[in-house]
């Protein structure tokens, strides 16, 4: 099989993956909508196998033939109008379906990561597209896609792959871009639950259209300005790189707080929490294996050099209660409860709507428990020697 972009030279070949660098930051804020329309410009590539007759898709065609990413494009098996009718359909979906908190609250633990995984997929396609074998090209099946491509080679002659300095830029571009995919897709996504969790109605609504105004952007400003669109994406990763930590904590808060409970209530109504929290770092699973317990809480105030919402993680190893902060490349840090207990001597477990809260009268020390854990609480009571309330 033919593929349009696997004899290149050194020159497009930067212009390729540069193209590819900006494809995967554009897929991170909507990756079905991205493969959609890679589809339909794909379809439009190949105007001549689908409507040959018509000149305004030939046109069109002939326009975009310039453009390398798009150019590669028309040989992906979506690139054709069925599936570019069906993806679109499938993107208007998703558009939907994010649009509502409800729906998103649903959509973020279920058919979003099937989403995230479509958008790198595609990226990764078009990445290694130039890295494969072309066969001889006959004069007879030369056609507008071959010629762009082969444009420095003679007829009836063959290649045997792409030169050393293609699959070394593949191989850097597609590392770092899968990178920054997942970084900027994270953010987004994370964007977007937090605007789910946040009791404000049509908050999501908004967060779309704001979405689809910056994707539809960054399509158009690649086809017309693919430089200055390489530049804005590299802006775009920083910033996604950058926020990556930060978004992360604060959805992780919205999760455990806002949406666990409903998820449980939704799909496991009849099943016990687990005592162990699933993500539970890896770090403190080697520390305290036996561990009986481990919830995590987020601090608001009164946790010196945690910042607000970062989470803790009370873990009870046989009768022995640890508070305890994940650092990146560093040991775990311990808090003394005895030492945070003779700082708060007044401080409560209340109980709240959503939350439990472990809150001194003078403000001093706020931690908020997910209520997923309410079974737990009077057990974390005892173990901290902070007293419970149980009304509400």
């Amino acid at each position: 099989m033919l593929f349009a972009a696997a004899p290149m030279t050194l020159g497009r070949s930067i212009s390729y993956y540069t193209g590819i660098f900006s494809t995967a930051v554009t897929a991170s804020v909507n990756p079905t909508a991205t493969m959609a329309a890679l589809s339909i410009l794909g379809a439009l590539e190949n105007a001549d196998k689908y409507s040959p007759d018509s000149g305004v898709f030939t046109s069109l065609a002939d326009t975009l033939n310039g453009i390398p990413v798009v150019n590669a494009a028309a040989e992906l098996p979506i690139a054709n109008p069925y599936a570019a009718v069906f993806l679109t359909i499938v993107a208007a979906i998703m558009i939907v379906l994010h649009s509502f908190a409800e729906s998103k609250i649903v959509s973020q633990a279920t058919i979003d990561k099937i989403d995230k995984f479509t958008g790198w997929i595609g990226i990764t396609a078009l990445s290694l597209m130039p890295l494969l074998t072309t066969e001889a090209i006959e004069s007879s099946q030369s056609t507008k896609h071959s010629a762009f491509a082969l444009g420095a080679f003679s007829r009836n002659t063959y290649s045997s792959g792409a030169p050393w300095y293609v699959w070394v830029i593949a191989v850097i571009t597609l590392a770092i871009a899968s990178v920054v995919y997942f970084c900027c897709y994270s953010c987004v996504d994370n964007i977007g639950t937090i605007c789910a969790a946040i009791p404000v109605k049509g908050l999501n609504i908004i967060e779309q259209i704001i979405k689809a105004i910056v994707h539809a952007g960054m399509i158009l400003l690649q086809l017309t300005f693919p430089m200055l669109s390489f530049i804005v994406s590299i802006i775009l990763a920083i910033l996604g790189i950058l926020l990556f930590r930060v978004l992360a904590r604060i959805s992780f808060y919205y999760k455990e707080i806002y949406i666990r409970p409903i998820l449980h209530l939704l799909f496991k109504k009849n099943k016990e929490v687990a005592s162990v929290h699933k993500k539970l770092p890896r770090k403190i699973r080697k520390v305290y294996p036996n561990a009986s317990l481990a919830v995590p809480m987020f601090a608001f105030k009164g946790i010196s050099k945690i910042p607000s919402r970062g989470v803790m993680w009370f873990v009870l190893d046989g009768d022995e209660p640890h508070l305890l902060v994940r650092k990146v490349f560093r040991k775990l840090r311990e808090i003394s409860i005895p030492e945070l207990r003779a700082a708060n001597p007044a401080a409560v477990i209340l109980t709240h709507k959503r939350f439990f809260e472990l809150k001194d009268p003078d403000k001093k020390l706020d931690i908020v428990i997910g209520k997923s854990y309410r079974d737990q609480i009077p057990v974390i009571s005892k173990a901290t020697g902070f007293p419970y309330k149980e009304v509400e």
